[in-house]
């Protein structure tokens, strides 16, 4: 297994406060972004689903499985 260090970065959402004179509006959340071809390389192709499986100081993503639909099942 190879391995890819990366930040824990910020994103900025809108605060729905009580009194605009308290706070600016907006919360800091974590997130991480991943992206390169190295993804594709992996498996993971553009509008893939994925499921993330997390646990303290954890997170294990993989791809979703997808639902079986039969050749020959008829469509309405």
């Amino acid at each position: 297994m190879q391995t890819k260090k990366m930040k824990v970065q910020y994103s900025t959402c809108a605060r729905q406060s009580k009194s605009h004179y308290f706070g600016s509006g907006y919360i800091e959340t974590p997130k991480i972004e991943m992206e390169g071809k190295w993804l594709e390389a992996l498996g993971f192709h553009i509008g893939d689903s994925i499921q993330v499986a997390y646990d303290e100081g954890s997170i294990h993503i993989s791809l979703a499985a997808q639902p079986y639909i039969a050749q020959d099942a008829p469509i309405y």
